[in-house]
């Protein structure tokens, strides 16, 4: 007879954002009995049992870090037999609001659809997780695109976020907004008839408008100012790779 331990969680979130760690795909071999399943949200934390009376569908703990760094995550089994305990060590990476660098938020995502939160998945508060997807899109659309710096480097989420220039803000925060409402969609989608289809079609036609709108002034030589002459996505060739 054997215990296996299990827990899935992000493995990047923001100080302070409420996630859900989830141990429900613990199990442990034929004639063995779990008595108590515990989590560990870190390791200066203490476990925290989430047994709820047996019901697996209930072994999760919602959670949220108040500093960032690394951070080691444990669930422990109890049995007839013994216990078991699986440590992931530095498995969440907790991240300041300014090194998370995100180019919108939900209060962008508001003025377009202001019940959104309806849609929030379980053990969430907020859509950071979509913003945090729609930066890696945007940056992964920009190296494609070869929109580099003159060092031909890619941009990183800091290039983007500390520029100061008002309109580049804008520019993104709308490209962002939009992303991460499609994003978030995506998920919902089940058919090609189904309401989250048309919201799809509907935010894919407004993020493509914002990004073909976008001339982008990137600082390509690194002095922390926008460049005096633009890309524009609107003549940028695209080439296969």
């Amino acid at each position: 007879m054997a215990l296996f331990p299990n827990i899935t969680f992000e493995t990047v979130l923001q100080v302070d954002e409420k996630t859900r760690l989830d141990g429900s795909r613990s199990f442990v071999t034929d004639g063995e009995n779990i008595t108590d399943v515990l989590i560990k949200p870190s390791a200066t934390d203490d476990f925290i049992s989430v047994y709820n009376g047996g019901d697996s569908d209930k072994w999760s703990l919602d959670w949220a870090y108040e500093a960032d760094g690394f951070v080691d995550v444990s669930i422990k089994i109890v049995a007839d037999s013994g216990e078991k305990i699986k440590t992931y060590t530095s498995g969440v990476n907790v991240l300041t609001v300014e090194i998370d660098a995100l180019l919108s938020s939900d209060n962008d995502m508001l003025p377009f659809e202001p019940k959104i939160h309806r849609y929030l998945p379980k053990g969430k508060n907020s859509f950071i997780y979509a913003h945090r997807k729609a930066q890696e899109r945007i940056l992964a659309y920009l190296d494609e695109q070869r929109m580099w710096k003159n060092d031909k480097s890619r941009y990183s989420k800091l290039d983007l976020s500390t520029v100061s220039d008002p309109e580049f803000k804008d520019q993104f925060r709308q490209w962002s907004s939009f992303e991460a409402l499609l994003i978030i969609f995506e998920s919902f989608q089940v058919s090609s008839g189904d309401i989250f289809n048309e919201k799809k079609k509907e935010y894919t036609v407004l993020r493509n408008g914002a990004r073909t709108r976008s001339a982008l002034r990137l600082d390509q030589n690194g002095d922390g100012k926008l460049d005096d002459v633009p890309y524009d996505i609107r003549t940028t060739r695209m080439f296969r790779r």
